[in-house]
């Protein structure tokens, strides 16, 4: 019969579970959301930035599933399960805190990443499609051009004067050049002077942020189910024992 200390904390360690299966569920969404902010940005932001997405979302699915096997140990007081629990919530936890480290460790070297994504994309605009989407929404989303202020300068050095100048550019869509002969003939006030890099690196900065943090959020709550999962198998151990 088991005592009532051991009842209690069977129950916490379940209600744990249930509760860190849901988290589980939420690391999923929240790797998909960060994933998806990115997609349009994949071609001129580091790779590194979709496969931290790609790795909250798996170390999701872990957890959905440890989370599951952890409320059947606590339910079943199979001592097995809940060991392999515990062992797997330590190893999780060691991953999470490492993850985070790495996560913040990454936002310092953003800067550089930016930079050349955003020089390479002016360097590509008229060569390659997945470059020119990506430029184009950065610089209608943070309302720039290029990558400095005047970066539309960047865009005239070319010799093809037949090549395509980014609307995206102008500072409005009417009377704006097309080709990047026209737009050397254009006075300057017809672009945007704010250049995208700021924007854009402080942009791409929120992803280490959010993997980091809900990394390191996650691997302190798992402490408290580790000790649980201790403490249940101790008293499913004593109850062998008495047995």
């Amino acid at each position: 019969m088991a005592s009532g200390g051991m009842v209690c904390i069977k129950y916490l360690l379940f209600l744990f579970n249930f509760i860190f299966w849901v988290s589980g569920i939420c690391l999923i969404a929240i790797g998909a959301i960060v994933k998806a902010k990115y997609s349009d940005f994949v071609k001129i932001s580091d790779s590194s930035l979709s496969s931290g997405a790609v790795f909250l979302i798996i170390i999701g699915v872990i957890v959905a599933i440890v989370g599951f096997l952890g409320c059947c140990g606590a339910y079943k007081e199979n001592y097995c399960m809940v060991t392999t629990f515990a062992v797997l919530l330590a190893i999780i936890f060691i991953l999470e805190l490492a993850a985070g480290a790495l996560a913040y460790a990454y936002r310092g070297k953003l800067e550089g990443y930016a930079k050349k994504g955003l020089r390479d994309g002016v360097e590509k605009y008229d060569t390659d499609e997945a470059y020119k989407k990506a430029m184009d929404k950065v610089q209608d989303q943070f309302k720039c051009c290029g990558v400095d202020d005047d970066g539309y300068t960047l865009y005239l050095k070319g010799n093809n004067t037949n090549a395509t100048f980014p609307e995206s550019c102008c500072a409005n869509k009417t009377g704006c050049p097309t080709t990047v002969g026209d737009a050397k003939k254009a006075k300057p006030d017809v672009f945007k002077k704010k250049g995208c890099l700021k924007g854009f690196e402080q942009y791409l900065k929120g992803s280490p942020v959010i993997v980091g943090g809900v990394g390191i959020g996650i691997a302190f709550i798992q402490l408290i189910g580790i000790v649980f999962a201790c403490c249940l198998m101790r008293s499913i151990k004593k109850e062998y024992e008495v047995m």
